[in-house]
Order: structure tokens, then C-alpha cells, then sequence
């Protein structure tokens, strides 16, 4: 006889209590119409059963999911690992689940992943865009959910965006290093298609300009050479020849791997050479070693923002789109960059 493969269903658990399927249905939701010994009797049966209630149907029948949908590209960095956990934890607190679904990169992928949360009825989505994506959120917004859009906009795309001023935040690290006595530089590329890099690069550059510093004396490594991140060796071979005192890096997952890189080679950080990173993310993770970064003025603002606004729009689909640009900082440690006598 072959086996009932099928999950466990409300009838199920009707037929073995021999009560209906609209009792067990009310006694799951505590409805005190039913006696409290039918009710206890019909939740131990269903826990003993295995019964886990099908929240597709229950979302179908009540218009809400409570579920929240974040689509990120790079779910390794411990930036996005970090930030999703903070998220998660206020979404909580305000009676929502969140479901992670990861790109890696991959334009194609998103939309598929924005696709797989609209059928999973989703109360909302959290994407970390390719700033050339539009196909996704145009999708999400024909579909009428709420959007966030974090750590870049997508030109031409009106929704809701929280970022942190990546423009700002280059002038910081040039500042930085300027004054340290570095007069000799890398700025290290994110990804490409990541609408924070180009920000973040412009940043430097005018920095180091508003010094008198030479186009010449900076030299910059591509997004597509570095992305993604090579092991140690190849790094290491990327960062030939090796002219520079002073590293900008995009963020700090690359900033690690360099430091890293350098001083399997015998480099020392920073006694030959300062870093500095973008993100902050020893915030979150104190047992990665010291990192001079950029990140959040306020630490955790990135997170209770994103939540803001997307419960905002959520309780009010009609309000105005806001676009919140937040103030960075320099976490500065004399480990990665030392002055220059």
C-alpha cells in the first residue's frame, strides 16, 4: 500500500478528533465559542500530527502575508549578513517574517526573485538594486507592493530608497589619508552596475583635488578586475606594482582581502601601508580586527530606516516616495592607517 505522501491537512486532523473541519480551523485561532478541553485536544492532535499551517492559503483568505521578501545580490558580505539581521529583528517586533532570496549578482536572477515573492503574496520587498535593473522594481511596483529600495536608487524608478551619502563619505577617506602624509594612492573599485561606486569614487577623487593631488598619483583598479574577489595570490599579483601608501577601497570585504593579501607578502599595515574600507561592518562582526571605514554616523540607522519607510508605505501605499540620503563617519583606528612623519 502505497504511503499518503501529502502534508497535513485541517481535514486530517478533523477526522482523527471526529469534529469538523471549521472547529479544528476555529479552535487553531483560540476561538473561545469552543470549549476549552476541544480546544486543547484538537492543538495536541495537530501538534502530534506534525501540522504546520498553510500560510499561502491563510494570506489568500486574509489579504496579508505578514512575510517580507529581501532580494540581495551578495549575501557573503557580511555588510548585507549584518544589515538583513538588524533588519529582521525590528521587522519582528512589528509582526513580520522575512523570507532571503540572493541574485548573486545576476540581473536575470532578481527578477526571478522578485517573481518568487509576489506569488508568495509578500506584504513587502527589501532589494538591494544593480543601479541598471529596472526590470525588477517596475515589476514589484505594477504589482502594487511595497518597496525599499537600499544602498542605491536605480535612475528613473520612483519608490522608496535608503542609502548612505557615498559621496561624502570618499571626500572622508581622501581627507583621511591626505592628512595622515599619504601623497601616493589606490582607489579600489566595487562592483560594477553597484550605483554606490561611482559615488563613492568621485568622492575620493574631488577630495584628493581640493589638496592639489595629480590625476597621476592615484591609481584606480576596475570593478570588473577585482569582482569577485580573487584569492590571496592573484590579489596580490592585481596590486603590482605597488606605488601607493594610502588604499581606498570600495568596502570593507575587499579592504579585508587586500590587508590580507599584503601581508602574505610580507607588506605591513599600516607601517607601509594605510587602508581604509567602506561599511563599517566591524560594527556588527568585533571579532574581525581593527579596519579604518566608513560607515552610518549612527550606528543602526541604515536598518531602522529601511523598516521605517517600508512599514510607512505599507499602512499608506499613497504617501510620497522619500529618498533618505544618511549622514557617514570615519571609524578611524591608528591599525590600518598611521600617519606619515
Amino acid at each position: 500500500m502505497k504511503k499518503n505522501q501529502n502534508r497535513v491537512t485541517i481535514k486530517d486532523i478533523a477526522l482523527q478528533c471526529n469534529v469538523t473541519a471549521n472547529t479544528v480551523s476555529r479552535a487553531l485561532r483560540d476561538d473561545r465559542k469552543i470549549s476549552e478541553a476541544t480546544i486543547q485536544k484538537i492543538k495536541k492532535t495537530a501538534m502530534e500530527m506534525g501540522y504546520v499551517r498553510n500560510n499561502m492559503a491563510s494570506a489568500m483568505r486574509s489579504g496579508s502575508s505578514h512575510l517580507i521578501s529581501i532580494i540581495v545580490d551578495d549575501l557573503p558580505n557580511p555588510h548585507y549578513s549584518t544589515l538583513i539581521d538588524k533588519i529582521d529583528y525590528l521587522l519582528k517586533k512589528n509582526g513580520y517574517d522575512i523570507m532571503i532570496l540572493c541574485s548573486h549578482g545576476k540581473i536575470e536572477e532578481s527578477l526571478k526573485m522578485a517573481n518568487l515573492s509576489i506569488s508568495n503574496l509578500v506584504n513587502g520587498i527589501i532589494y538591494f538594486p544593480d543601479s541598471s535593473d529596472r526590470n525588477v522594481p517596475e515589476r514589484i511596483k505594477k504589482n502594487h507592493i511595497p518597496l525599499v529600495l537600499v544602498d542605491r536608487a536605480v535612475p528613473g524608478i520612483e519608490t522608496d530608497v535608503v542609502r548612505m551619502d557615498d559621496y561624502e563619505g570618499g571626500t572622508l577617506a581622501a581627507k583621511c589619508l591626505y592628512l595622515a602624509g599619504h601623497r601616493k594612492f589606490l582607489y579600489i573599485c566595487g562592483p560594477e552596475g553597484n550605483g554606490a561606486q561611482p559615488l563613492r569614487q568621485q568622492g575620493f577623487l574631488d577630495g584628493l583635488s581640493q589638496y592639489g593631488i595629480s590625476p597621476s598619483e592615484i591609481r584606480i583598479i576596475r570593478g570588473d578586475q577585482i569582482y569577485p574577489i580573487p584569492d590571496s595570490a592573484e590579489l596580490f599579483h592585481l596590486l603590482q606594482p605597488i606605488r601607493c601608501t594610502g588604499i581606498f577601497s570600495f568596502n570593507d570585504q575587499i579592504a579585508y582581502s587586500v590587508m590580507n593579501a599584503l601581508q602574505d607578502h610580507g607588506y605591513r599595515v599600516p607601517e607601509d601601508i594605510s587602508i581604509i574600507g567602506f561599511d563599517h561592518i566591524r560594527s556588527g562582526m568585533p571579532c574581525l580586527q581593527p579596519l579604518s571605514s566608513i560607515g552610518c554616523e549612527n550606528a543602526g540607522d541604515l536598518a531602522e530606516r529601511t523598516v521605517e519607510l517600508l512599514l510607512r508605505r505599507i499602512e499608506n501605499p499613497e504617501c510620497e516616495f522619500m529618498t533618505e540620503i544618511l549622514p557617514v563617519r570615519l571609524y578611524e583606528t591608528e591599525s590600518t592607517v598611521k600617519k606619515i612623519k
